[in-house]
This record gives structure tokens, sequence and C-alpha cells, in this order.
């Protein structure tokens, strides 16, 4: 059984604010990008990485993996404009997978164990994503700012990555909902009416988006 993991690092940053991107910021020393790719790289049942990049970026990021020795880099290969077409430019790239991991670039906090408890979800059930009950209270409003629903926050979870899919499946979807601007590939396999199923993950497996989360980063590395 093969499992390719897809790691959708493209994005502009352009809620990062910065000149400097996202990726290239250092947690303790150690570049986003090459935290999170390192993490990855030591789960023995994934077989490759494909990393999907801005084509001025590939090869910063061959560099990093070069310089910290980064296992099962299979391709770096340029992304999409959207995080969707990145994850579908890089489940073209896969050759005989069976199961397909895609986890964010910028999602450095990401454990071994995690990943692996989504990965075994996964096997069984075909499809399972990493997410985190849901501490806030989730309004919906509508174009005039007003409040239309609060849905119970019991039944709401925040959605993380990674997320493994059945290749098959997952690629099925991306065809399928080409062109479009899915920010959440489950929600892809949703609308083909697949299940999806969520494993437990953990409120410290934060995504750098603004500059504040590389503080919050730096304070998490330091707890630890």
């Amino acid at each position: 059984m093969k499992i390719s993991a897809i790691i959708p690092a493209a994005g502009t940053g352009s809620r990062y604010g910065k000149d400097k991107n996202k990726l290239f910021e250092e947690i303790s020393g150690i570049p986003v990008i090459a935290k999170t790719l390192k993490t990855i790289s030591e789960v023995d049942e994934i077989n490759e990485i494909i990393v999907c990049t801005s084509p001025e970026m590939i090869d910063d990021i061959k560099g990093i993996v070069d310089f910290y020795n980064i296992q099962k880099i299979s391709k770096i290969i340029q992304g999409g404009a959207t995080r969707q077409k990145s994850v579908y430019n890089g489940l073209k790239h896969c050759i005989n997978t069976d199961y397909a991991l895609i986890h964010d670039g910028a999602r450095p906090f990401i454990t071994k164990d995690i990943i692996k408890k989504a990965i075994e979800k996964a096997l069984v059930t075909g499809a399972a994503i990493v997410a985190v009950p849901s501490k806030d209270t989730i309004k919906e409003v509508n174009e005039n700012f007003e409040i239309v629903k609060t849905p119970d926050r019991s039944r709401l979870w925040n959605v993380q990555t990674p997320q493994v899919f059945r290749y098959d499946d997952i690629i099925s979807a991306h065809k399928k909902y080409a062109g479009m601007d899915f920010t959440d590939d489950s929600a892809l396999l949703e609308q083909t009416g697949l299940k999806v199923y969520v494993v437990n993950g953990s409120y410290s497996n934060i995504k750098i988006t603004t500059p504040e989360d590389i503080k919050i980063a730096n304070a998490l590395e330091q707890r630890d």
C-alpha cells in the first residue's frame, strides 16, 4: 500500500502582510516549511511527499530540503492560483497511490501521533480529517451582518489538516469540481455524497496566517 503526502505551499500569504513569505519565517531558528516537512517525513506509513508551491519558491524549498536533509521528498512542483488547484496538481503527480494525505505547509506543529491516527481512521473509513471541537459560539450572519442562526456548538468542529482520503475518491472529486474554489478538501468529497470522519487533533496544530501566529508559534515551541 502506498500513501502519498501532498503539501500545498503555494499561497501568496496575502493575509500575512509582510515581504517575507510565512513559510520561510523561523520557529526557534527553523523555517516553518522545514518543520512541517520534517515531521511528515518521519511517519513510517508515508511513502513520498509532493510539495506544491509557487514557481519563485521552488528553488528556495529545494534548498531547505537539502539543508535539513529531509527525506521522502519525491517532487517539488508548481502549485496553482488557489489551494484547490495546488492540491489537484499534486494529486495528478501521484503514481500508483492508494491513499493521499493532504497537509498544509503552514501547519508546523502537527505531530506524528495525530498523523498516524488520521491514517488509521482513513484506512477503515476511506476518508478522515483532523479537527478539534469549537471553543467558541459560532454565529451565522447574512449580508447585512444580521445574525440569522446560532448553531449548536456541541456539534461544531474546527477543521485542520492532515486530511487522508482513498486516492481514487479524492482525485475523482477534484476532477468533478475543478475550477471551483473549495478551501477544504473534505468538502469536495462531501459534495460527492461520500462520508468523511473526524479524528481529534490538537489546539496547538495552528496554521501560520498572520505575523501574530509566528509569535504564538514561538511561544508554543518554548513551552514544549
